[in-house]
């Protein structure tokens, strides 16, 4: 039989219990509200590229909460493009030029991350062949680039607590990687399918470089083991710097202008009739690209303007594109042009995706060929073959500018764009129209845009330093078990109380 003071004992405990409980809930509330929700992690990638500057903005249901990506439910909410081209165009790299250069678009993305995630959002920056062409020009400049980036970025409320891993020119391999990893998770082929041989092989068109990874267990050199997801993938990737659209573009340029000698009228086979492209000394050989055998002998400065005038020729404007990718150069057998390794042939069962530069080109090309996009408007080439895309091409190319309606900024050049894809295709990468088959261009995944830098978020918060993550947070099931706990806690130990205090005054009767 229970004893007056030990009820006073019981209903102290209980008393206790339930006013502690109670407060862990409402702890539980406000951590919830201040702090926890949405149960969503955030992250923010910059691609600094040669021709533009984008801003990606990707979220994850946070069911670890240690800021790593989950690798099966990332997704894209947004992208933010900086207004001002590409960052090589801060001549000055002083905090305000960069504080001006991004502030609008970083603005715009930061302004979707709620803030209760704002402090534990991961900001990572990469720049890809724009500063690694600066960089063999002019490396102290770049660093002042990059240092001040780092500086402006610091300022911003986020996570970034590793400047220099977090603000870093990426090299052309991992770029190539970066890209392979964000096709193969978005169309389902690491986390749900663990067979290498069924993995998508990815061309990346940029500005300054073109990446090509695939994969090649076999393959001698520039193979990489990516273990992914309990699977080790053997990846062959090399990125050819200069041959970006933009680069390339450049570069065709000045091998005219060596092959005339002029400064003044130019003839350009791979631009349309009628078309005329005026362009500086400045522009034009600034680039690293540009060697000194393609710069003319004729003294120049800095304003002296090129005219390079259309005549809209296929065949010529195929065999100076052509000449470009130096098949003599190569000395072994598995060799693609320059002298570089690739497993040759590449195997026409093996699935690719083409994203980047070729979906801005080829968008253009498709309403001459006899195809539609899908309901994603990408473009599978199942029905096609090569000797029908040159027939489109060559059409572009001796159509006469005057009979284009409505041009955009890259229309002049989509001649040469086009010749330089599928010359690369063809003769570079030694790909058929058995290859052809297995080939898509593709601009979205669902609803994520396809490039570089949705694999390197994933590899970049699954593998930096834990301490540079987020700090450890309550997850949504443990916060719901916690909460479970402390009401049945209190809804216990108030029953208790309770009857405790009904059997007291009984016994007092």
């Amino acid at each position: 039989m229970l004893t007056r003071t030990n009820l006073k004992i019981i209903f102290a405990l209980a008393a206790n219990i339930t006013i502690c409980s109670f407060l862990g809930t409402m702890v539980l509330i406000v951590l919830r509200h201040t702090k926890l929700l949405p149960f969503q992690d955030y992250a923010l990638v910059v691609d600094a590229g040669s021709t533009h500057t984008k801003i990606f903005l990707y979220t994850w249901p946070a069911d670890k909460s240690d800021g790593r990506g989950l690798t099966s439910r990332v997704h894209q909410i947004k992208s933010c493009s900086v207004d001002y081209g590409p960052i090589t165009t801060i001549s000055n790299a002083t905090h305000d030029n960069i504080k001006q250069y991004f502030d609008s678009a970083v603005t715009n993305c930061i302004n979707e991350i709620p803030l209760t995630r704002k402090s534990r959002t991961l900001i990572f920056f990469g720049a890809t062949a724009g500063l690694r062409l600066a960089e063999l020009r002019n490396s102290s400049y770049v660093n002042s680039l990059l240092n001040s980036t780092r500086t402006y970025l610091s300022s911003l409320g986020l996570l970034f607590r590793s400047p220099e891993h977090q603000v870093r020119i990426i090299s052309g391999s991992e770029e190539g990687l970066s890209g392979w990893i964000s096709v193969n998770i978005l169309m389902r082929q690491l986390f749900e399918n663990t067979n290498p041989i069924e993995t998508y092989g990815v061309s990346d068109f940029g500005g300054g470089s073109t990446q090509l990874s695939f994969i090649a267990p076999h393959a001698s050199k520039q193979r990489f083991a990516m273990n992914l997801f309990n699977a080790t993938y053997d990846v062959y990737s090399h990125s050819y710097l200069c041959y970006g659209q933009e680069q390339s573009r450049l570069v065709h340029l000045s091998q005219l202008i060596k092959r005339t000698n002029a400064t003044s009228l130019i003839n350009d086979p791979c631009l349309q009739s009628g078309y005329i492209q005026n362009i500086t000394s400045k522009e034009l050989f600034r680039t690293a690209c540009i060697h000194r055998e393609y710069v003319p002998s004729t003294n120049l400065n800095q304003s002296t303007t090129f005219s390079f005038v259309g005549t809209g020729d296929y065949e010529k404007c195929q065999m100076t594109v052509k000449q470009r990718f130096n098949k003599s150069s190569c000395s072994i057998q598995n060799c693609s042009f320059d002298g570089i390794y690739q497993p040759v042939p590449i195997s026409s069962s093996l699935k690719f995706i083409a994203v980047a530069g070729w979906y801005s080109v080829f968008k253009h090309l498709a309403p001459h060929l006899p195809l539609l996009p899908n309901k994603d408007k990408n473009y599978e080439l199942t029905s096609l073959n090569l000797t029908r895309i040159k027939q489109a091409v060559k059409a572009i190319c001796n159509q006469s500018w005057f009979d284009v309606h409505d041009p955009d900024r890259y229309r002049p050049f989509l001649c040469f764009n086009s010749m330089l894809h599928w010359t690369l295709f063809e003769y570079g990468y030694s790909m058929t129209d058995e290859n052809l088959k297995n080939f898509q261009i593709v601009k979205k995944i669902d609803s994520n845009e396809i490039g570089w830098t949705f694999g390197y978020m994933i590899n970049q918060t699954n593998y930096l330093d834990p301490q540079y993550r987020p700090r450890r947070l309550l997850t949504q099931d443990e916060f719901i078990v916690l909460l479970a706990l402390c009401l049945l806690l209190c809804t216990i130990s108030l029953a208790t109380a309770v009857t405790a205090i009904y059997v007291y005054k009984k016994h007092r009767k």
